[in-house]
């Protein structure tokens, strides 16, 4: 919905830039020489100075309720996928899309930040399948549930690094049955994986996933919320931000 609307706002805005164009053309398409040319320039120059302040204020405020409606994520709880110290003070939830590639750009980002703050810092997954990476996102969501069920903690996080080395991202960055081989790989018996698979089994907690993340603002992926689990204070970071970006974060919170 969110999205919708960001799309006609778009849309409105270049009726009225067209608009106004044609309006400036009508009204000096009625004088000559160059001294209205330049002027016609001049105009727009200023016009469109005038429509990209707007565009940068409305991106701002898009970006101060954004911030404001993270404060309502979900804490970390023991239904979550936990990298880290469960009880660490500083949690980097992301909501993540495996067939995303910035979200496999990002991946490696979460750990290093746990290495670099010890005890601290700990890296919460959770599913946000783009519909437009689908049916595989989903797919991949679903497996690595599976895999989280029949083998525990560990072995979710040993799957998640396989399917992100694995895809070549974009809906289309892997054949569904290497879901089973990587399955198999991590140690997870394939015949129960499929099964669980192939039944569907988890879809209703992957879509409470995507509707927690929905509720806390996050429109794309990664959408990176890093909560103070203290004090419950965020810094909403929706992209594959760098580790320095990260780490300023954490040091904010801290």
């Amino acid at each position: 919905m969110k999205q919708n609307k960001t799309i006609i706002a778009i849309i409105i805005a270049s009726l009225l830039i067209a608009g106004s164009l044609i309006f400036l053309g009508l009204r000096l398409g009625n004088d000559s020489g160059s001294a209205n040319q330049a002027s016609f320039a001049d105009q727009l120059e200023e016009y469109q100075k005038q429509q990209e302040q707007t565009q940068i204020e409305a991106q701002a405020e898009q970006e101060k309720l954004a911030a404001q409606k993270a404060k309502d994520v979900i804490p970390p709880n023991e239904d979550d996928h936990i990298l880290g110290d469960r009880d660490a003070l500083i949690s980097i939830i992301e909501y993540s899309d495996f067939e995303c590639p910035f979200c496999k750009r990002f991946s490696p980002t979460p750990k290093q930040a746990i290495e670099s703050n010890p005890g601290i810092v700990n890296h919460v997954f959770r599913h946000f399948p783009l519909g437009f990476h689908d049916p595989l996102a989903t797919k991949e969501a679903l497996a690595s549930e599976c895999v989280a069920d029949l083998g525990g903690n560990d072995k979710f996080w040993q799957y998640h690094d396989k399917i992100f080395e694995t895809t070549d991202s974009n809906g289309k960055g892997m054949e569904v049955s290497e879901l089973t081989t990587l399955a198999k790989e991590v140690g997870v018996n394939t015949n129960e994986f499929q099964a669980c698979l192939d039944s569907e089994k988890f879809l209703a907690e992957v879509q409470a996933d995507i509707k927690s993340g929905t509720d806390a603002g996050v429109t794309g992926t990664p959408g990176n919320i890093i909560r103070n689990n203290k004090t419950g204070e965020v810094r909403y970071l929706p992209g594959a931000y760098p580790i320095e970006a990260v780490q300023a974060a954490i040091d904010e919170l801290k």
